[in-house]
């Protein structure tokens, strides 16, 4: 072993056969590793060095010792101890001291990564926030006692996935112990193999490829035969369905295998199995008769676990994963569980976010994890900590303090996975704080959840925190006095429980946390980011709903306590917060597209001559939201449009916008429509106005527009559409060789820029 010593201060690496020296003052440490370091034991002794390059200045002591010696990986003093790689558990992490060495290791090829991150952590102080954010203490002397600790994440598989990630997310992850992504320096990962993680039978047997001459292998709905993502599932007791859906998975397998070889990391653990992203199950007679039996997910298990016995005899290594959702959420009747081999994955899709799953509205998904645990050897869960609903991501709900007894939950019953969906961490409700607590408890469920809050608001915000965790307990105690109920695609009413009253008391709270880091560049910014989700809330409660009277013209437009400085603060400071984001300029347009309803005087619109003489709610453009892919509807300026903006779809992407333009309204609660119509014939260049349909609108509806769905107004959010019957009118402009006999060239779009709703006996002219 070549050893190298550093008595100069600077900051910088240096690595020879398996020696890795950093920074200021290293004549006090030295970090080693094997004499041919694998990739993950090198990556985890040049982090060492380079934080503890950050974080010493001075001596480095450990039990009353000096010249300390960082062992790291499968060093001899690993082998002397017993404590190599390959005698450990996977992932569990060994922290110890042997006089002045310091072994750091751990079983598998993420074991001595998570002793690194451990030490660093909880001995140095070093904190990651997120990508773009970490915290590590000024340099000083470092006195530490004698060590000898150990861990092992309570659950096997830890994901939580997120969108708008950059380049550094699989390291950040790490360092945060999720194991789900990683190549050969980061020590692989525990991850699904080939074709894809979830809803896989369209891709082993693929609708379009055979549906022509094979239709019985997809379901039968309603006397027709359906495949396809989007639209069917396979037949499940067909047995050539399970022959050809064995021979691709065995594929797979093999790729998997092939592939993860190349790359240096441990092949895949599991493969998907499991049904498409629809609720169209087979219903003909066998797949009829079998339900009855055994129900629906015993249909979906007999099949999985019959292809599992078949995996086990070539690959007895692989888990074959499935669902338990949607149709198939319910345990299966009739003695059918799960073989050995196979994993469940459990959804909650119907829970309460704001509540404990200890709490009454979230006792059914309590049971269904017990029942699902006595069923199967492996459960895992995919669970949410998020809001779906276009425009309403991110607004304030206090999910945080209930994260305890879920997770304890889950370990109490056999979960040994979680996949954690928890998208847009640059809009999400304090996601850093959500992120912190999601994976200390995947680590350790007994950690004491409140403490943890307490100590992520001291460190995150400083003096701050006090405020920021007493505004998050009153959103708490008011959100149990009124009894509120967020789901995974809530209405803007879902967070009706914050009244005037409570925005006011807020935003008191959050002005004295501001003041306290006032000189506090960072601080300060991170307590503006902790209001977002308030200052949207506000902002959304301010979007006026015109309601035109031929005789009152329109009504005057209540603006939430607090608009004016909500709108300043997310105008000014978002979009900096944003910057470190993959393409956040288009993030920060589609956001601030969104709130820009309330932001201009929308009460001055000319009223068109046909609806002159009749009362209706106005919505124009802004209004709207896109549901489609991304950038396939845009809300843009347009000089021809009397508001000024529409809503924009590029017609061209799919035969569903062709003609006829149809719209409707439908009930998200009730999932059934509320009423639909179609225009067939394009009334001539510019805007014209089309009928849409008569409905009477529900406090859970929303209004859609063309065959796609895809613009749509979220009209569940305006408590005055509720349980009033109204007449639905769009106007549409259609441009493009699409829609105009005398073009021939270029994209063909449809414009939207306004709804009118009509009340009742007021339309003036129908044609």
């Amino acid at each position: 072993m070549k050893c190298l010593t550093w008595f100069s201060k600077g900051v910088f690496l240096v690595s020879v056969g398996g020696l890795v020296l950093s920074s200021a003052w290293a004549e006090t440490y030295k970090v080693s590793g094997p004499e041919n370091p694998k990739p993950h034991e090198q990556t985890a002794m040049e982090e060492l060095s380079s934080y503890l390059g950050k974080r010493v200045a001075g001596t480095l002591r450990i039990g009353g010792k000096d010249g300390i010696v960082f062992r790291v990986g499968d060093t001899e003093l690993a082998r002397g101890h017993g404590l190599l790689s390959t005698q450990l558990p996977p992932e569990k992490w060994v922290i110890r001291s042997f006089g002045n060495e310091v072994l750091l290791n751990g079983g598998g090829p993420r074991g001595a990564l998570f002793a690194v991150y451990h030490f660093l952590e909880d001995y140095c102080g070093v904190r990651w926030w997120s990508e773009f954010e970490e915290d590590v203490p000024p340099a000083s002397p470092l006195d530490l006692p004698t060590l000898d600790v150990q861990g092992q994440p309570a659950f096997a598989f830890r994901d939580i996935y997120r969108q708008q990630v950059g380049s550094n997310a699989a390291r950040f992850e790490r360092r945060n112990r999720l194991n789900a992504r990683g190549g050969a320096k980061l020590g692989g990962a525990f991850t699904f193999g080939p074709p894809s993680f979830c809803h896989t039978f369209d891709c082993y047997v693929n609708a379009d490829k055979y549906m022509k001459d094979h239709p019985e292998w997809f379901s039968l709905r309603k006397g027709k035969r359906v495949g396809g993502q989007r639209q069917g599932q396979l037949c499940l007791t067909n047995p050539e369905v399970r022959d050809r859906v064995l021979e691709q998975i065995l594929s797979y397998i093999e790729k998997g295998i092939a592939d993860t070889k190349k790359n240096g990391v441990e092949p895949p653990r599991i493969y998907d199995l499991s049904h498409n992203d629809n609720g169209s199950y087979c219903e003909c007679d066998r797949c009829k008769a079998e339900a009855e039996k055994y129900g629906l997910s015993g249909v979906n298990l007999n099949f999985v676990n019959s292809i599992a016995g078949e995996i086990a005899k070539k690959h007895p290594e692989v888990l074959l994963c499935t669902w338990a959702y949607q149709y198939t959420q319910d345990v299966p009747k009739g003695g059918v569980r799960a073989a050995d081999n196979v994993i469940v994955r459990l959804c909650d899709t119907d829970s309460n976010q704001i509540s404990s799953i200890t709490e009454p509205d979230n006792r059914a998904y309590y049971d269904r994890v017990i029942a699902w645990s006595k069923v199967t050897k492996h459960l895992f869960v995919w669970d949410y900590a998020i809001t779906f609903s276009k425009g309403l991501t991110g607004l304030p709900f206090p999910s945080e303090f209930h994260y305890g007894d879920l997770f304890r939950h889950y370990r109490d019953n056999n979960v040994s996975g979680i996949f954690w969906e928890h998208e847009s961490p640059h809009l999400a409700d304090l996601w850093e704080l959500k992120f912190f607590l999601e994976t200390k408890l995947m680590e350790n469920p007994d950690l004491d959840c409140n403490q943890l809050i307490e100590r992520f608001m001291r460190e995150y915000y400083g003096t701050a925190g006090e405020y920021v965790l007493a505004y998050r307990k009153y959103l708490d105690r008011i959100r149990r006095e009124k009894k509120a109920f967020v789901s995974w695609f809530p209405q803007l009413s879902s967070f009706h429980y914050i009244g005037d009253a409570d925005f006011a008391e807020c935003n008191r709270l959050l002005d004295v946390a501001e003041k306290s880091v006032a000189g506090n560049t960072k601080l300060l910014a991170r307590v503006r980011h902790a209001r977002l989700g308030l200052d949207r809330l506000i902002v959304l409660n301010s979007c006026p709903v015109l309601l035109y009277d031929p005789e009152k013209k329109t009504v005057s437009i209540k603006k939430v306590v607090g608009f004016d400085a909500a709108t300043k603060r997310i105008r000014e400071d978002w979009p900096e917060w944003v910057k470190p984001y993959p393409k956040s300029e288009e993030l920060t347009k589609v956001e601030l597209d969104r709130l820009s309803a309330a932001w201009k005087p929308m009460d001055s619109l000319p009223v068109p001559e046909q609806f002159r003489e009749s009362r209706f709610y106005d919505f124009p453009a802004p209004f709207l939201t896109s549901h489609g892919e991304p950038g396939q509807e845009v809300l843009v300026d347009d000089s021809e449009s009397p508001v000024g903006q529409a809503m924009r779809t590029e017609a061209d992407r799919s035969h569903y916008f062709k003609l006829p333009f149809a719209g409707g309204v439908y009930d998200e609660k009730a999932k059934k429509g509320l009423g639909s119509g179609e225009c067939a014939k394009v009334q001539g260049d510019g805007y014209h106005w089309y009928r849409i349909c008569k409905a009477k609108f529900t406090p859970t509806s929303y209004l859609w527009l063309t065959r796609a769905w895809t613009t749509q107004l979220r009209a569940g959010n305006y408590r005055e559409l509720a349980g009033k019957e109204l007449e639905v009118w769009a106007s549409v402009k259609f441009t493009g060789p699409m829609f105009q006999s005398g073009c021939s060239a270029g994209k063909s779009y449809i414009w939207i820029d306004r709804l009118i709703l009509v009340l009742p006996h007021f339309v003036r002219n129908e044609e």
